[in-house]
């Protein structure tokens, strides 16, 4: 038998909890007949109940079924270190679980043992921002973990980053009726009235303060309209009455003429039975956050048949019909809050209060009408024909991923590519990233594949085949014709290629296996001229032309200047060959450069005649403008650049057909 270990929050109150306990109970349906031996090792944190009685019955059974009864079993278990591990927790938490946190009666601290002895360990682990902390970077290094298996898509792209093997498992569809709704007893009646039902921890994160802001705004002075807000206590405000305080004062800092008491709070702990109660007595749910691993109590309330107002970036939007009428527009932003698992280097969205605004009364309006009903059936059901999320798919996924031993083979370029991107992620700036490429490759050739036309004067394949051993840059879409052999992969914010079908962050799909260091350059902050989510392991930040006074390298010849380890700061080109290809690759100490498809062969080009080798930038994204004289300038450029490349004893030669200085060595690659 395959043995697994999970660890977990089985027995809290938090979604890490709540999401645990599910992940065990769809793991109980494949274990079997996977010939799993599953165990449960549960993490008891302070929010933890005393007992098992608050959770329902299935719940229980599970625990008991699954859950270590005492140390000596542990110690058989994990003996041989045969065992597969998966810690579904926040990550540094495993650093200081076994003192901080307790465990059952009978059971000794031990979770750091049973991570570190596994044969292999898988971290399951969600995010809400576009990048973790240095300190969750620092836990993932001392764990190693062999996998990483998280909820969102979001998710799956940022962790693709730390981890070559990342898994997607989505929290799965459950039983939304499994507990019978209990009715409460309210101050304000909900009959006859639009309710907007949210609940999630008080936190900053959860956008509270925007969600009343903008219902007290629009919806506050009307006799019909009642929110109804669950939430419990966090370190910000751990009180009800802390929570309630808040609440009134982000009321009050609405000015309106008049308001009812139509916000109904309830700051602590109610059973699930009386949750499922409010789900089936309300109209719409809503929640703001800036960001979300998944939302579980999203996915809840669109189970239970509610329209869902929220955030139209985040993990939550995987599961939510594209067709949704109440996804709120925004603007991804830099962290600010005082929580520091957030770092400033990463961003989250940030709702439009007007935007909610107007999406509550067209709520509100659709209620009123007898419309707003099927907006909640049409969700479920688009969610329920999902089998992305259906249980058994789920755990097979994991189960299959877990336990299937390595057996790829990774050439030797790749295994020293891979090395030096696993390197570069745990570093967190500019600096620190480009130090560890330095002289990476001293006293090799790089072959650099540009996008002029003249990149198809080789047969792909043969072409691919020839560079399968050597280091490779493709720059822009000539790494989608070459992904299979691409060591590195330049691209900047102009023309930017726009798959049909895929969403705006999927300009460049990578196999995560396999990808490559990628190189990103903009006139604009990181995340401005594409999605945040849009993956890059080094970033560089081009001057407008405007920022340098028009001193462009091609113009002054200064390329001394931008060597990489005299300044971070990178010239204006113009061109993506001259602001950051050739300072990388002299940086990265190789010898020999041989260029293909760096053409510069049009005189007098404009945006709509410029082509590449994959025809023009008419339907691209960002497309980029030609200034009248850059494509004399840099190619006039390439003489003085040739010699300055050849008193550092480096050779420039092309193997195509270009209009580049007449003594740059042409050679023909013998495929």
């Amino acid at each position: 038998m395959k043995k697994v270990v999970y660890c977990g929050q089985f027995m809290d109150l938090s979604g890490y909890g709540i999401a645990a306990r599910k992940y065990l109970e769809i793991l109980d349906l494949v274990a079997e007949k996977n010939n799993i031996d599953l165990k449960a090792y549960i993490c008891l944190s302070p929010f933890a109940p005393s007992d098992l009685s608050t959770f329902s019955p299935k719940e229980q059974e599970l625990i008991k079924k699954y859950s270590f009864d005492n140390d000596e079993e542990i110690r058989q278990f994990i003996k041989n270190n045969d065992y597969e591990c998966i810690w579904h927790m926040p990550t540094p938490m495993a650093l200081f679980a076994d003192k901080r946190f307790s465990t059952p009666k009978g059971i000794s601290p031990s979770l750091l043992k049973i991570i570190t002895s596994a044969k292999r360990n898988h971290h399951l682990v969600v995010w809400e921002t576009t990048d973790v902390s240095t300190e969750w970077k620092e836990c993932m290094q001392w764990f190693k973990p062999h996998s990483i298996i998280t909820a969102c898509d979001m998710n799956v792209a940022m962790y693709s980053n730390y981890c070559e093997n990342v898994l997607l498992a989505p929290h799965p569809i459950f039983d939304v009726n499994a507990v019978k709704p209990s009715p409460m007893n309210l101050p304000i009646a909900l009959d006859d009235k639009f309710v907007v039902f949210s609940m999630s921890q008080w936190t900053h994160r959860k956008g509270f303060e925007k969600l009343l802001q903008a219902f007290t705004a629009e919806l506050g002075d009307k006799d019909d309209c009642v929110f109804v807000l669950k939430t419990f206590g966090s370190g910000e405000a751990p009180t009800p009455k802390h929570v309630a305080d808040i609440v009134n004062a982000i009321r009050g800092s609405v000015i309106k003429e008049e308001k009812k008491n139509n916000v109904l709070l309830m700051a602590d702990y109610i059973p699930e039975s009386n949750i499922n109660w409010l789900y089936k007595n309300s109209n719409i749910f809503a929640l703001l956050p800036r960001g979300e691993g998944f939302g579980l109590t999203i996915f809840e309330s669109i189970l239970n048949g509610l329209p869902v107002l929220v955030p139209s970036e985040g993990g939550h939007v995987d599961y939510i019909s594209k067709n949704n009428k109440f996804m709120v527009d925004g603007m991804w932003d830099t962290c600010i809050t005082t929580d520091i698992a957030y770092p400033l280097h990463s961003e989250w969205f940030e709702s439009s209060v007007s935007c909610a605004r107007k999406k509550l009364r067209l709520a509100y309006d659709m209620w009123k009408s007898g419309d707003l009903e099927s907006e909640g059936k049409m969700l479920k059901n688009e969610l329920l024909r999902n089998n992305n999320f259906k249980p058994a798919k789920i755990a097979q996924d994991i189960v299959n991923f877990v336990t299937k031993e390595d057996d790829k083979e990774f050439t030797g370029k790749e295994i020293k590519r891979n090395k030096l991107r696993k390197s570069m992620s745990l570093v967190e700036d500019l600096q620190s990233k480009v130090d560890v490429l330095k002289d990476s490759y001293k006293g090799e050739t790089l072959y650099v594949l540009s996008c002029g036309p003249s990149l198809s004067e080789y047969d792909n394949h043969h072409l691919e085949e020839f560079l399968s051993d050597k280091p490779t840059l493709a720059i822009k879409q000539a790494y989608n014709h070459f992904s299979d052999i691409t060591d590195f992969h330049f691209f900047n914010c102009a023309n930017l290629p726009s798959p049909i079908g895929q969403p705006v962050n999927r300009h460049y799909k990578y196999d995560e296996e396999r990808r490559p260091i990628i190189v990103s350059s903009s006139n604009y902050d990181l995340g401005r001229r594409w999605h945040p989510a849009q993956k890059q392991d080094i970033f560089f930040k081009i001057p407008i032309r405007t920022e340098i006074n028009n001193e462009f390298v091609t113009v002054t010849k200064k390329f001394e200047d931008f060597l990489i380890e005299n300044s971070l700061t990178r010239p204006c080109g113009p061109g993506i060959m001259y602001e950051t290809v050739f300072y990388m690759a002299v940086h990265m100490g190789f010898k020999e450069i041989v260029c293909l498809g760096w053409d510069l062969r049009q005189e007098n080009p404009d945006e709509d005649t410029y082509d590449h080798f994959y025809g023009n930038t008419e339907k691209l994204f960002n497309r980029g403008d030609i200034l009248d004289w850059e494509i004399k300038a840099t190619r006039d450029a390439s003489k003085d650049l040739f010699y300055w490349l050849k008193e550092k004893d480096i050779s420039l030669k092309v193997a195509t057909s270009s209009a580049v200085y007449e003594n740059i060595e042409r050679v023909r690659l013998k495929l």
